[in-house]
């Protein structure tokens, strides 16, 4: 973490916190008062070129100056792009505002920094840090940026990098998308086959370096989804191991981009898993293909609507406006009934004609109710008279003859008796099948059983191979064969602080980038200045360098203790060693074959191997790769 925190450009605003850091800049927390009140925005700092490193390797292969400078004003320009993609959207509900935006350069050397203020929000990562997200706010999530995806559309933009350090939460609740630095326009996109982004939730077609479209959002969407609604793992991750290694995230990847089929989140419900599976499946063509169909999905989902209901909904405002079509089917379907009704209604007029003569005669003691009566036999009368078609005349036959005892009564009765005789034995039947349906289940559960104790010991195996610390319990290099005391004090030394390490690894600050190098910093003390700034002093516990900055092309893993390498762990695919250092001396090398070496001096590999990896955890301590200027092996 930064000791010192930058100028802000903008005078009103002071930078009082840094709140991330990515492979395009640093975000600080700004803060203005005014009148007694304080307000508050977030500023990203961007420097081109990055650090002195990237300046020298650019200079070496461009070979001049005036080269070296076009090169980095090139990506000033694609700063200056995001910016403003980033003000098209001003002012919408589900992505980040960009409120203004300065660029300076600097004079005495090839450089730029370039300041963004954008709205303060909280970032997605420390909104679900404490707590685990239920369905509803999944959905909800969806739902909000799904509607940021629909605006991306119109605009014939794609953000390509969706992912859960790109997504934000305002005060309200609401979620939203942020981070277009690597956004282009459509049309830019269809003629070129640029592969930027981040793996994890990358589309396979864009993976590949296929031609792809507006749905790699969609589909990287769906894995954000899918992750929040499966404990938290990535598809094809264990859900049983508790150390997810960097070679399991390899293998999952591998499996995802080739499209194995990804079982559904556990933690999603039936339907909610159907919508997510939709949105990341492999073939862009089966997934949803616009926002708005994944919206209208998740929207009949959260207000318990199926999608047949939708399209009802919708037919009614159609039919609403061809009014000629629905009294046609009206007339098909009801012209018996629209018969009697008119008789009947004429019938009505009648006795009310009638009544109405009597009425006038004198007979005015007759009571309601004998009105009553005459009007509904009136009415029987007419309308059984009013039944033309022979279908209705048999109907009402039937109707009549039906409270009188006939030979049709017994067959009905008989007819009864061997329905209850069917139900009983289909009863019978069920029970029969109940039972069978036990017996397999139980037997079922026995072989599950079986299966999930040898898939539980198989996953504690693999656990023990993948887990980098792993190899310092294993019985075969225990410190207790060792022959001296002090070097089995070392041992158990380095033991307890690489398994310290490990169990607070997601306590610590991320610093860096998937693919390039990532530090873990451990906050040791933070006090606030006179001034009112932040002083925070961390320390770093562990580096990762990526196979990309890896001067072998590999991966490797530096642990420190006192920012002092004591562990490293080597790996690419199947391929694995350990090294273990005391204060600055290899002490133990197991090589690839699991062959142990330990002290040997005489051993002029085990001593250029040692001085190798020690000048290699110190560049990783500073967050470089382990490359050297010209792009080769640092030995």
């Amino acid at each position: 973490m930064d000791k010192e925190l930058p100028v802000s450009a903008w005078p009103e605003w002071k930078i009082i916190e840094k709140i991330g850091e990515g492979s395009f800049g640093k975000v600080y927390k700004a803060q203005r008062t005014e009148r007694g009140k304080s307000f508050y925005s977030a500023i990203k700092i961007i420097n081109i070129p990055g650090s002195q490193s990237e300046l020298n390797s650019v200079r070496s292969e461009t070979g001049d100056e005036q080269s070296t400078r076009q090169y980095f004003q090139n990506l000033v320009e694609e700063c200056i792009q995001e910016i403003s993609t980033m003000e098209y959207f001003r002012g919408n509900s589900y992505i980040v505002s960009v409120e203004d935006f300065k660029v300076m350069e600097y004079l005495d050397v090839i450089g730029w920094e370039i300041s963004i203020r954008m709205e303060y929000l909280t970032s997605f990562m420390d909104y679900c840090a404490e707590k685990q997200l239920t369905e509803k706010e999944v959905i909800k999530l969806g739902m909000d940026l799904s509607k940021a995806l629909e605006y991306c559309r119109k605009l014939k933009i794609i953000h390509r990098d969706i992912k859960p350090e790109n997504i934000f939460v305002s005060r309200f609740g609401d979620f939203k998308l942020g981070d277009f630095g690597i956004a282009r326009e459509l049309e830019r996109t269809m003629s070129g086959f640029s592969k930027k982004g981040t793996y994890s939730y990358m589309a396979p077609e864009m993976y590949k370096g296929e031609k792809y479209d507006s749905r790699v959002d969609i589909y990287s969407l769906g894995i954000v989804l899918y992750r929040l609604m499966n404990h938290n793992r990535l598809p094809f991750m264990s859900l049983e191991k508790q150390f997810i290694t960097y070679r399991d995230k390899e293998n999952a990847l591998n499996k995802r981009v080739a499209g194995e089929q990804m079982s559904a989140p556990v933690d999603a419900g039936t339907q909610f898993a159907r919508i997510i599976m939709k949105a990341c499946a492999y073939d862009p063509a089966q997934r949803y293909q616009t926002p708005e169909e994944l919206y209208s999905a998740l929207d009949d989902l959260k207000n318990g609507r199926s999608g047949r209901i939708r399209q009802l909904q919708n037919g009614v405002q159609k039919a609403g406006t061809d009014k000629t079509e629905s009294y046609s089917a009206i007339a098909q379907n009801g012209r018996a009934a629209q018969n009697v009704t008119s008789d009947a209604e004429n019938v009505r007029k009648s006795t009310v004609q009638n009544t109405s003569v009597q009425n006038t005669r004198g007979n005015k003691k007759t009571s309601d109710f004998q009105n009553a009566a005459k009007r509904k036999r009136a009415v029987n009368n007419v309308s059984e008279s009013s039944f033309t078609d022979k279908e209705t005349m048999s109907v009402v036959a039937e109707q009549k003859i039906q409270p009188q005892e006939t030979p049709s009564e017994t067959v009905a009765i008989r007819s009864a008796r061997a329905v209850e005789a069917r139900k009983r034995r289909r009863r019978k039947k069920q029970l029969l099948r109940r039972a069978l349906l036990a017996i397999v289940a139980g037997t079922a559960i026995l072989m599950m059983a079986a299966v999930y104790y040898r898939v539980s010991t198989d996953h504690a195996q693999e656990g023990q191979e993948d887990n980098p610390i792993a190899i310092l319990d294993d019985e075969k290099y225990s410190s207790t064969k060792s022959g001296s005391k002090d070097f089995s004090k070392a041992l158990d030394t380095i033991k307890e602080q690489a398994t310290t390490i490990t169990d607070n690894l997601n306590s610590y600050d991320w610093v860096g980038t998937e693919g390039t190098v990532l530090r873990y910093l451990r906050r040791v003390k933070t006090t606030q200045q006179a001034d009112g700034n932040l002083d925070i002093e961390s320390e770093c516990m562990k580096a990762l360098v990526y196979p990309a900055e890896s001067g072998d092309g590999v991966y490797e893993e530096y642990f420190y203790w006192g920012e002092k390498l004591f562990f490293a762990y080597i790996w690419y695919d199947e391929t694995s060693e350990y090294y273990y250092y005391n204060d600055g001396e290899l002490i133990r090398w197991i090589d690839s074959n699991g062959k142990c070496h330990d002290n040997e001096k005489d051993n002029e590999e085990f001593v250029k191997r040692g001085e190798k990896y020690w000048n290699n955890s110190l560049k990783a301590l500073k967050g470089e790769g382990t490359k050297t200027d010209n792009g080769n092996v640092s030995d």
